[in-house]
Parts: structure tokens; C-alpha cells; sequence
């Protein structure tokens, strides 16, 4: 039998820390292209990112 494993690689922790620090910060500018909902629209936010109905790249879902 058989076992296929792919993994994938995205960045360090060192990285991560530097990226929290960098938007606590606010070098990214405006994060105007998140929108935040709250955890109980989660179905309808996957509806509206599929019909192309959001005008934020990502929805954070928050409890």
C-alpha cells in the first residue's frame, strides 16, 4: 500500500514575527482588501466570495 505525502513550505517563524510586527506597525498601508464577518455568516461569505460578490480578496470570520 501505497502513500502519497505533499507538503508545503511557507515561511519561518522569524518570518511570521517580522510580518506581525510590520502590520502592527502599519508599514502595509490600509487593509482595505479584508473584510471582517462575523463567524455565523461564514456559509454566506463563501457564497458571496464564489459569485464574485465581495470586493476584499479575503473575509476573516470572527467569533
Amino acid at each position: 500500500q501505497e502513500v502519497t505525502f505533499i507538503g508545503t513550505y511557507t515561511y519561518t517563524m522569524v518570518e511570521f514575527r517580522e510580518t506581525l510586527a510590520g502590520l502592527a506597525a502599519g508599514i502595509f498601508g490600509p487593509l482595505d482588501w479584508i473584510e471582517q464577518r462575523p463567524l455565523a455568516e461564514g456559509v454566506r461569505a463563501f457564497a458571496d466570495l464564489k459569485a464574485g460578490g465581495v470586493a476584499a480578496a479575503k473575509i476573516v470570520l470572527r467569533m
